[in-house]
């Protein structure tokens, strides 16, 4: 009880701190990007109507390393696995970083930004963060050998790319992020992992900083840079839950709390694909468009999917507290009567591309 008490007070003093670093760095970006013209202007796909600001994601960043590293310098190897995982995390999410900055600034081809993922994915294997098992609900596990190293790639792919497609409207995706941080904070309760508490309240506080500039009407946008970032850091957690959780659950509820953006992740290129698009061409026919299409307004929409979001976390104490069975069904349920929606809303707003 008393190392649990006092990770809570770890975590709320560098989620403070990360605040505190996120407003003061994204104001800093702010004036920079204004005085420099590092701005994201309006046309095509994009639905903001002036010039604005892009390097939103560099105060994330920023404020997020530091208060990892204040933390480490605190907490050392008592909270966080090694120096070994800050490394391979810190080097991993600088290429993603970096990834993401090159295309906000040149638009880089679809297939830059995924080698740049991959690359990512290649250090933490390099230093021993990959995934070696897969469970089978209700079946059972087996080893993956191997194929172990394939699986983790994709695994962090998937869900580094989730928060971008979800970066659709001024907050969304910073509230969205928001929410996955409760998420993995009741994860790393349950499974006794204080270093996954730590980095989602830090990264948890970086985006609430982020989110007093990002709220509509934004005054500046955390970018691809941000967006692949806060993502990147997801996946981690994703990966590294079950690496040192040995429980059958630790695989799947990292990503119950990141549901909503994964989702968007699989759907939004597979349909793309099924109307003739190329799968990373931009679009207006994601759910968050269809909400706009309702003449929702922006703050209306972000509630909605924050809310929905918040929804998928009550799957995670259900998991560990009741029947997984009957808790898998009711979740399956539910992700039918998301899709379902889905449908009717593209059924009655139709397509939006012209």
């Amino acid at each position: 009880m008393q190392v649990c008490s006092q990770i809570t007070i770890l975590n709320l003093v560098f989620f403070g701190l990360a605040i505190v670093l996120s407003v003061s760095l994204t104001y800093g970006f702010y004036r920079l990007c204004l005085a420099y013209r590092i701005l994201d202007y309006p046309g095509g796909h994009k639905t903001h109507t002036h010039p604005t600001p892009l390097l939103g994601g560099a105060a994330i960043f920023l404020s997020f390393w530091i208060s990892i590293l204040a933390a480490y310098m605190v907490c050392g190897d008592g909270v966080f696995d090694s120096f070994n995982f800050l490394r391979a995390f810190l080097l991993s999410s600088l290429v993603i970083y970096v990834t993401g900055l090159l295309d906000d600034l040149m638009n880089l081809k679809s297939y830059y930004k995924l080698f740049g993922q991959a690359v990512a994915a290649v250090i933490l294997i390099a230093h021993g963060y990959f995934i070696t098992r897969m469970h089978i609900p209700f079946t059972g596990q087996f080893e993956l050998g191997i194929w172990g190293f394939p699986v983790t790639v994709m695994w962090v792919v998937v869900i580094t790319n989730s928060i971008n497609f979800v970066d659709g409207l001024d907050g969304l995706a910073g509230v969205i992020g928001l929410t996955v941080c409760i998420g993995l904070l009741i994860v790393g309760a349950f499974l006794n992992l204080a270093v996954v508490s730590v980095i989602a309240a830090i990264i948890g506080g970086a985006l609430f900083g982020f989110l007093f500039y990002n709220l509509p009407p934004a005054r500046i946008f955390m970018g691809n840079n941000g967006a692949l970032f806060v993502g990147f850091v997801f996946s981690v957690v994703a990966v590294f839950c079950p690496i040192k959780s040995y429980t059958a659950v630790a695989m799947f509820v990292p990503l119950i709390a990141a549901a909503l953006p994964i989702i968007e992740t699989i759907v939004t290129p597979i349909r793309r694909i099924i109307t003739g698009r190329k799968f990373y061409q931009s679009d207006t026919n994601q759910s968050f468009h269809y909400l706009r299409r309702f003449r929702f307004s922006t703050g209306t929409t972000i509630l909605i999917f924050g809310s929905v979001s918040l929804l998928f976390n009550a799957f995670i104490p259900a998991f560990f507290w009741f029947d997984r069975k009957q808790v898998f069904s009711i979740f399956v349920l539910f992700l039918m009567i998301l899709v379902a929606i889905f449908f009717i809303l593209r059924l009655v707003k139709g397509n939006g591309e012209r």
